[in-house]
């Protein structure tokens, strides 16, 4: 970390002197209840309290911004440049994968011209179709053995074979070089990460033992506490690893008398948890009781929000209200916002100026990285991203900003501030799409865990009732399975449309709405701390602020859905069907519909005080449209394999598969040019067309699909 200067982008940072004096002052009367490292939350605590942020922060991203905010308060520390981070988290691993991409590119290319060589002679004589079931030593071996018969054929092939060997080696060095060259880097940039959040974390413990100590505490069993939590500082800030379970989680003092007093003091506020409280719980006790009394720790994340609930309670509350990334406290850009609200401007040029810091520099982000995508683009790097491709991201972008104009910009631009529509924006593009990713891959997991074993029963059961025996043709059997278990096909896509989908995604949108503070949406028990400050708010009607909720929340789920469009859309490299996806993704927009949806139950929680509606009541409504929507879109494949069971191919049908396979590996051959055309050509079998025909069964799925 650069030393820390006396401003930042235009507002001032206070001393550390100051900031510990606050440390100190903060202190109550009363002993602090304590847990391991005189923390007084355990590590496990995530999602304990439903109106608590701070750790749905955390877990984005890593929880990168949550420990820039962590040192940005205690230390007063600023991060490293962002150009910097891109540069070295990003762009240079980025740089070294997508050359190491088009190196394996290369070297496939070189084998796929070798294997139709082989596979395809010249002189008419074959197809040998076994060959691209062969690696490339073993054809250098038999080369010679193939072409015995022509002496001329032989030859050439041989030389071809040894041009494309040096320039092969010379490949597969470059790809061990640039493999290499990536494992280190990315172990190094995990290594210094790690470092720093020990760090951070050690210094934080120092901080709570001043604190205990000079608030009367018992400074030997704090100081006890301070050097068992060395180790554990260590456990808790790696890469990966586990973190053994925390003091007080099954009622146990170890050498503490108060952390069974502050299990008791939050007992209430925990059991007036909502959905995600309830379902933490279960992975908690799942890894802390079943588990060796160990917490799987993966990036610090869970370390990072213990470190933060513990910042929050120190330092003054309106310290805190301020932007992530730039530190730019709400003070200095809310008078703009509310100068706009007052005097009913609706220009565009006078809702840019009153951005925040912010909110300009992702809306510069935006324009330099369709820049470098528009340079990209005009090279010849990547094939399969032309310039035709950078329409299709451009026509993408496009979608989501008409939606936002009729959503916000065309009537409501007042009652939601263009800067709160970036940050939004951004929030569901980035933070709630990457964390539905990986959730979804681990309760994807966990699904296909689940039905597996299903699948086995069934299979099992089919052996006990007679239904398969040991002489049952393996087609034959697949027909049974695929006819007599249809239920475990519509359960698995069942699953998946409204528990890895809809689940999953509402969940992720809801908390990228939740986690983002901006000034036009605080909660009524924030208000009051921005009263404290008189940052210039004017009072806003009932009404007001719930079409903002409704407004922001909806933004949230367009940024959501724009990042998925593209990645559906880019999922094949034809453009016509990208631009199909788009155009039909773009006619259902049920992220956006789903959200506002869910905008109805934050509204009667935070606008009319219903305490009776928690999470799990506000994405109800949405996850079962979600899952609907996805649920007949998946389920449609099902019921086309089972109209069409009795199509799969039996013994008369080899010959029909050899021909589809020739056919597959002539035209792959043709598209690179590695054969001969005048030689070699696909067979005109026309005799399957009507077997392409739609069923009027298919016909019935396909439109109740659509």
């Amino acid at each position: 970390m650069s030393s820390t200067p006396s401003s930042y982008q235009g507002h001032p940072l206070p001393t550390t002197p100051s900031h510990q004096g606050r440390l100190t002052t903060g202190a109550t009367s009363r002993r602090r209840p304590r847990y391991r490292g005189n923390f007084t939350t355990s590590i496990c605590s995530l999602f304990s309290d439903p109106a608590r942020k701070s750790d749905c922060c955390s877990i984005a991203i890593c929880g990168v911004l949550a420990a820039d905010r962590n040192r940005y308060l205690l230390l007063d520390e600023l991060p490293q440049p962002w150009w910097r981070r891109i540069l070295l988290w990003l762009a240079l691993p980025l740089g070294l994968y997508v050359a190491d991409m088009h190196v394996l590119e290369r070297i496939g290319l070189i084998q796929l011209t070798e294997h139709c060589r082989r596979a395809f002679p010249d002189d008419g004589s074959g197809p040998y179709l076994d060959v691209f079931n062969e690696t490339l030593d073993e054809l250098s071996r038999d080369a010679t053995g193939r072409n015995d018969g022509d002496d001329a054929t032989s030859s050439g092939n041989k030389q071809a074979s040894d041009a494309a060997d040096p320039a092969l080696a010379n490949l597969q060095t470059a790809h061990l070089v640039l493999f290499l060259s990536l494992m280190i880097l990315v172990g190094f940039l995990l290594a210094r990460a790690a470092m720093n959040r020990l760090n951070l974390r050690n210094t934080t413990m120092r901080k709570l033992y001043e604190l205990d100590r000079n608030s009367g505490g018992e400074g030997r069993i704090v100081q006890a506490n301070l050097i068992l939590s060395k180790d554990d500082a260590r456990s808790a800030t790696r890469t990966c690893g586990c973190y053994r379970a925390p003091d007080g989680l099954y009622g146990i003092d170890d050498d503490d008398d108060t952390p069974n007093d502050a299990m008791a003091s939050s007992s209430n506020e925990e059991r007036s948890g909502d959905l995600c409280t309830c379902l933490w719980k279960v992975i908690s006790t799942l890894f802390c009781q079943w588990c060796c009394g160990c917490w799987c720790q993966c990036f610090g994340m869970c370390a990072t929000a213990q470190e933060q609930r513990e910042i929050d309670t120190l330092v003054p509350k309106e310290r805190l209200l301020m932007d992530y990334v730039t530190f730019q406290p709400f003070s200095e850009y809310v008078p703009s916002l509310e100068k706009l609200r007052q005097s009913r401007d609706v220009g565009v040029l006078s809702h840019w100026r009153a951005m925040s810091e912010l909110a300009t520099m992702l809306m510069k982000s935006i324009g330099c990285v369709l820049v470098a995508l528009g340079i990209y683009a005009l090279t010849d790097i990547d094939s399969h991203f032309t310039l035709k491709n950078m329409v299709v991201v451009l026509a993408t972008l496009l979608q989501s900003f008409v939606l936002m104009y009729f959503v916000h910009w065309k009537w409501h631009r007042l009652d939601l501030s263009l800067d709160a529509v970036v940050k939004y924006f951004a929030t569901g593009f980035l933070f709630s799409t990457s964390t539905a990713l990986i959730v979804e891959m681990l309760v994807s997991a966990a699904v296909s865990l689940v039905t597996g074993v299903l699948g086995i029963i069934a299979v099992l059961f089919e052996i006990s009732i007679g239904e398969l025996d040991d002489e049952t043709d393996p087609k034959d059997m697949l027909k049974i399975l695929i006819k007599e278990n249809l239920w475990l096909g519509v359960l698995f896509m069942f699953l998946n449309a409204f528990v890895v989908a809809a689940t999953t995604e509402e969940i992720c949108k809801y908390f990228g709405f939740w986690m983002m503070e901006h000034p036009d949406l605080l909660t009524p028990q924030e208000d009051g701390a921005v009263e404290e400050v008189e940052i210039g708010r004017s009072r806003r009607s009932l009404n007001s602020k719930g079409v903002a909720t409704t407004i922001a929340m909806v933004i949230t789920a367009v940024g959501f859905s724009c990042c998925e469009n593209l990645k559906y859309v880019f999922s094949s490299a034809d453009i016509e069907t990208e631009i199909g996806t788009l155009i039909a993704r773009s006619m259902f927009p049920v992220h956006a519909l789903a959200a506002a949806i869910q905008s109805i139950g934050v509204c009667r929680r935070d606008l009319e005080g219903d305490k009776s509606v928690q999470l799990g009541r506000i994405i109800l409504p949405a996850v079962i449209l979600h899952g609907c929507f996805d649920f007949f879109l998946m389920v449609s494949p099902i019921l086309s394999i089972v109209n069409h069971a009795d199509d799969i191919t039996t013994d008369d049908d080899v010959s029909k598969e050899a021909e589809a396979r020739y056919n597959m590996y002539v035209e792959v051959c043709q598209r690179y040019g590695a054969i001969n055309d005048d030689v070699w050509q696909p067979t005109e079998d026309g005799s399957d067309a009507a077997g392409q025909q739609m069923s009027q069964t298919d016909v019935i799925i396909t439109t109740t699909a659509f």
